[in-house]
């Protein structure tokens, strides 16, 4: 047997051995490297672990339909259930994912009906998450159980440090009914609100709503890339309604109304004027309205953050990050291809900003002139007038707390009880 032939016979026998590790070990490991120093989007990112081998999502633009590739079966794809939950934050009932206003049952939902002690909210199972970086590649690697104690429940923990079996993300933008934010698929997104106002709107739905932002949204922001193996996220889940806006509406300026859309757990379009969806969620999708973040602050330029979403938008109980804002040329759009990777939280984008709209991360952060001199309360995802500047990962460190207009509103994260389960 020659050299070549016996080499050939190890790497297939490596192959089946690791193939056959990852069929018995009950606990695989996902994950993949963004090697950050790489500006081309789909070149950027190496699968790794059990889906070294995996097809990753393809978007059909002209239907709006997702291929999920080798991960239709993944266990937190598979428990991401539309539902109506009550104010608690425990279960109430499925709707059917294709048609949400039928219950699963096929029965009429309360999926716009404004009166129901609740909302409709989407389920994220608890993942087990370890991050870290080694020189210009970040590593994220992907666990459904603790693998071990570098694998951390990021965006999963309450502000009392319970571990929790997963979170609802909002189906709807957040949209008042008297004194209560929502999540309904009625109204449009609440505007004009400062920090303070939707606190207190957040607050009155119930004491397990939260803001929707701060670590669960990195989580997220982390596993679509790892679904898509991209980092350019509007490409390969729509570009929502982030062209949407209209000069000549003057109430809603081109944002839409909350409204149910078929299609599953995802549905995207490439027209940037329509409602698309993540995870059964508008807000991660659509691309609407800014939604305020007040667990990621900057404070004279740096960047601090909060854990467990607990509120303190002057950031004097937030863990700082490492990461600066600062911008030498006036307020402007960044567009980052370098991140600190954060404990307990996720990645937070650094200088310098060598990205653009189709390279790097895509997704744009901008940076006030004077954000050194502030404290900035940070707004996700974009809004109707940002176009390819906007998505899942774009930021605005721009505004302060007390800073109001129509494309700043906020959505619901609602928390379950510890221990309660979809």
């Amino acid at each position: 047997m020659s050299w070549a032939e016996a080499k050939h016979i190890e790497d297939y026998l490596g192959d089946k051995i690791d193939g056959f590790k990852d069929i018995l070990d009950p606990n695989p490991v996902y994950g993949f490297i963004e090697h950050m120093a790489t500006l081309s989007p789909s070149q950027r990112i190496e699968y790794i672990g059990a889906n070294k081998n995996y097809t990753p999502f393809s978007l059909n633009t002209g239907t709006g339909a997702m291929d999920l590739g080798s991960w239709a079966n993944f266990p937190l794809i598979l428990s991401n259930k539309p539902c109506m939950v009550k104010a608690d934050g425990t279960k109430d009932y499925e709707l059917n994912p294709n048609d949400y206003t039928k219950k699963a049952d096929g029965t009429s939902s309360d999926v716009a009906n404004t009166s129901y002690n609740g909302g409709a909210f989407a389920w994220l199972q608890r993942i087990y998450k370890n991050e870290y970086v080694i020189g210009t590649d970040r590593y994220v690697l992907f666990c459904m159980t603790k693998k071990n104690e570098s694998f951390k429940p990021v965006g999963f923990v309450d502000n009392n440090n319970g571990v929790l079996e997963g979170v609802w993300l909002p189906m709807f933008y957040g949209a008042k009914v008297g004194t209560k934010l929502t999540s309904f698929a009625s109204g449009y997104p609440e505007k004009n609100q400062q920090t303070s106002d939707q606190k207190t709107a957040i607050d009155n739905f119930s004491s397990r709503a939260r803001f929707f932002g701060g670590p669960i949204i990195e989580t997220i922001v982390d596993l679509l890339m790892m679904w898509a193996k991209t980092s350019d996220l509007q490409s390969a889940y729509g570009n929502g309604n982030s062209n949407g806006y209209d000069s000549t509406d003057t109430t809603n300026y081109g944002m839409k109304a909350n409204a149910v859309v078929g299609g599953g757990a995802f549905y995207g379009t490439a027209t940037g004027k329509s409602l698309n969806k993540i995870l059964h969620s508008l807000v991660l999708g659509t691309y609407n309205q800014w939604q305020r973040d007040p667990y990621e602050v900057v404070v004279n330029g740096v960047v601090k953050v909060s854990k467990n979403y607990a509120y303190d938008v002057t950031g004097a109980a937030y863990q700082g990050t490492g990461a600066f804002a600062h911008n030498a040329d006036g307020g402007k759009w960044n567009y980052p291809h370098m991140f600190v990777s954060v404990p307990d939280y996720g990645s937070v984008p650094v200088a310098p900003y060598n990205g653009s709209t189709a390279t790097g991360a895509c997704d744009g952060v901008y940076i006030n002139a004077t954000q050194e001199s502030m404290t900035g309360v940070c707004l996700r995802f974009g809004d109707c007038t940002n176009g390819s500047s906007a998505g899942v990962r774009a930021r605005n460190w721009n505004s302060v707390a007390s800073s109001t207009y129509w494309s700043f509103g906020a959505s619901l994260l609602l928390l379950p009880p510890v221990g309660a389960a979809a």
